[in-house]
């Protein structure tokens, strides 16, 4: 398995027909643990929530798979084999749109890059960790949100990418719903924010509550 950097089925809307499932299937969300790792033989996430007042990012990982196949090629009855893997798939952004589910900022789709490969005929699932908030959602966020508040969104993810041909590769689309509240926690003077939550960063998101440690002397 391969780590980049629902079980509960998420919503998922396949492009086509079932019978022709997209190239690149993304299913199945999972919450990584302070070290950012993911355990999917573990139980699937339905959805989250988030305290903006100690945390300003939402990290999920999503199980990936290529649907491509790597055709076998033979040389006078023999196969070959060559070089890297010529129908992985390589995914060069992320495309977020938010569905606003009651009180709340409206927030803007959002696209943002990043640079990943899916091989073919995987064995196993792949593993892509996002943070479901882009910048302009984050910005809107925290600025409108203030204590006491709170929002709820249906995100809906896609990814976009390329084969090695060249031919442009979208997913299916997931919708996986989140919510946003502010609290107003704050640590004591003397204290900060301990990072113990999803891949190293503070608490505040899902089964990671804030906590504060004394600042180090």
């Amino acid at each position: 398995m391969k780590n980049f950097y629902l079980a509960v089925p998420l919503a998922l809307m396949m492009s086509g027909c079932v019978d022709n499932p997209p190239a690149l299937q993304v299913f199945n969300a999972y919450i990584p643990d302070e070290s950012c790792a993911v355990n999917q033989s573990g139980a699937a996430s339905g959805g989250g929530n988030l305290d903006l007042s100690t945390s300003q990012r939402y990290l999920a990982g999503f199980a990936v798979r290529s649907g491509f196949t790597l055709s076998e090629v033979e040389v006078n009855g023999s196969p070959v084999s060559g070089e890297g893997d010529a129908t992985a798939v390589y995914v060069t952004h992320i495309e977020l749109t938010y569905e606003n589910q009651g009180e709340g900022p409206s927030l803007e789709s959002e696209v943002y890059p990043t640079h990943f490969a899916v091989p073919s005929s995987a064995t196993s699932n792949s593993l892509l960790v996002i943070d479901l908030l882009g910048a302009s959602a984050t910005q809107a966020l925290v600025t409108q949100v203030g204590p006491g508040s709170v929002a709820s969104y249906n995100i809906r993810i896609r990814l976009i990418g390329k084969t090695v041909t060249g031919s442009e590769v979208e997913s299916n689309e997931i919708a996986y719903p989140v919510t946003v509240y502010n609290s107003g926690f704050s640590c004591p003077a003397g204290y900060m924010l301990e990072f113990n939550g999803p891949c190293g960063g503070p608490g505040g998101q899902d089964g990671y509550p804030p906590t504060c440690e004394e600042i180090p002397t």
